[in-house]
């Protein structure tokens, strides 16, 4: 596996530090029903964490010595690969634009319209997915994504106005 893929797969396994690094919001904890989680000890930590799961497999025997050893050398690769995995993320939500804007995974692919998008997204960066469950109602991460629930049709309304 990627690094990439390991780093995705930490975070999947990960929900509370997750939501922590990518700023967990009130209103989020208040609709699911549960605290906030806050971040006690700096996003650095979370990254040495990252880290060791990710660089102890890796293929290259340096770099597997270094995580078991000294693994806050990788601190800041892994916040650089995040904001690299967020530009991405953010270039892919472009070619949705306002139409997938907020909505799941699971709603665009079962849309006619978003379908085949989400097909040439997800060929072309592959963690896609998992980040949009992560981050598309964080307007930190998702650009595109607006307040205004999604189901709501404005130039409808407009034209009945």
């Amino acid at each position: 596996a990627s690094r990439t893929d390991r780093l995705i797969e930490w975070c999947r396994t990960h929900e509370g530090e997750r939501k922590k690094l990518f700023s967990d919001s009130t209103q989020d904890a208040r609709e699911e029903g549960r605290s906030k989680q806050q971040l006690r000890h700096g996003k650095n930590q979370i990254y040495i964490e990252m880290a060791k799961a990710i660089f102890l497999h890796d293929e290259t025997d340096e770099f597997r010595a270094l995580a078991a050893t000294n693994p806050g050398v990788f601190a800041s690769s892994i916040h650089s690969r995040l904001d690299v995995l967020k530009t991405k993320y953010r270039k892919q939500n472009t070619l949705l634009g306002q139409t997938g804007a907020g909505r799941t995974y699971e709603d665009l692919l079962s849309n006619e319209k978003t379908k085949n998008i989400l097909a040439a997204i997800t060929k072309d960066f592959p963690w896609w997915a998992d980040l949009h469950g992560w981050w598309r109602t964080n307007p930190a991460y998702n650009n595109t994504f607006s307040a205004a629930d999604v189901g709501q049709d404005f130039s409808a309304r407009a034209v009945e106005l």
